[in-house]
């Protein structure tokens, strides 16, 4: 499997130039961080559990505390099936059941742009 980078993946909010105008001048754009192009879609999840979180920052609702929640879980969910995809990339690798359980794991996480035929 090949890290999910997406070099060919233009950003569309700047257009892969990295930066955006605004009232006070360019700045970075918002969507790749300045890359030009967008980041892994795992990362793209965290920064948008990110953003979520902090639309209900300092709420004291019940949606507030639901957010607060699941955020937690997704996050804690995630990480297991990172130390799984893990585990499944140490086993041997002429195992058809580690080679399955990583698959399966990269389907969740898309850490790892899948292979053509997969």
């Amino acid at each position: 499997m090949e890290p999910a980078s997406n070099k060919t993946n233009a950003c569309l909010t700047c257009y892969g130039e990295g930066e955006v105008s605004s009232d006070y001048g360019s700045t970075a754009c918002p969507d790749c961080g300045g890359a030009g192009v967008l980041p892994p879609q795992n990362v793209l999840a965290d920064w948008r559990i990110s953003a979520i979180e902090k639309h209900y920052h300092g709420d004291s609702s019940q949606a507030a505390q639901d957010i607060a929640w699941l955020a937690f879980e997704l996050r804690r969910t995630r990480h297991a099936f990172m130390q799984v995809l893990a585990l499944a990339q140490d086993a041997a690798e002429d195992s058809a059941v580690a080679h399955r359980i990583q698959h399966l794991a990269n389907e969740a996480l898309r850490v790892y742009r899948p292979e053509s035929g997969d």
